[in-house]
């Protein structure tokens, strides 16, 4: 069942793709990745050039299932005999299928990218993130992009600040007596 999204995440895409401005999404849920297909459609309408490139950053695996994998690989068959019903198949396989899957980067290695340029960066493992690295890779996204930050679940938006995350191992809280 298709849920109609809400008009002030459009505007604000359009806006921000009209002003040249990023915009920065935080999704929540197990099944936050599945919304990246829409926006992403909805980026693609907004910028008139070419279809914007994807940038998808995590720590240790990016979340795609060994299931997901085999079904990627059935949606290329068919997409090359021309036999694929866009009604079947899942939205998210399609559009990893799609999109140019070569701008996938580990957290640990994102130097690299530096220099590039990015119409939407995706940051998987929230977690994981440090000052340094969100600021290298909301660098590379180009004025009118989009930044998704994609938390797998919070009990309330409250827990957000207490989050233990990696950035806190490298501090000590020892008190001095």
């Amino acid at each position: 069942m298709r849920k109609k999204v809400d008009e002030r995440i459009r505007t604000l895409i359009e806006n921000g793709v009209k002003l040249r401005h990023r915009s920065l999404f935080l999704i929540i849920g197990d099944k936050s990745r599945d919304q990246i297909v829409n926006l992403h459609y909805m980026l693609s309408k907004a910028v008139v050039k070419s279809r914007p490139s994807v940038l998808w950053c995590y720590k240790d695996k990016l979340e795609l299932s060994s299931h997901k994998k085999k079904e990627q690989k059935q949606v290329k068959k068919l997409m090359q005999r021309g036999l694929l019903d866009p009604e079947k198949v899942d939205p998210f396989s399609l559009f990893l299928e799609t999109w140019r899957f070569d701008h996938t980067c580990l957290y640990k290695d994102t130097e690299r990218i530096l220099g590039n340029t990015f119409g939407m960066c995706i940051l998987q493992d929230f977690e994981a993130l440090t000052p340094n690295l969100l600021a290298r890779t909301i660098e590379t996204v180009e004025g009118g992009g989009l930044i998704v930050l994609l938390l797998r679940s919070l009990s309330s938006l409250t827990s957000l600040y207490t989050m233990v995350m990696d950035v806190h191992e490298r501090f000590s809280y020892r008190v001095p007596f």
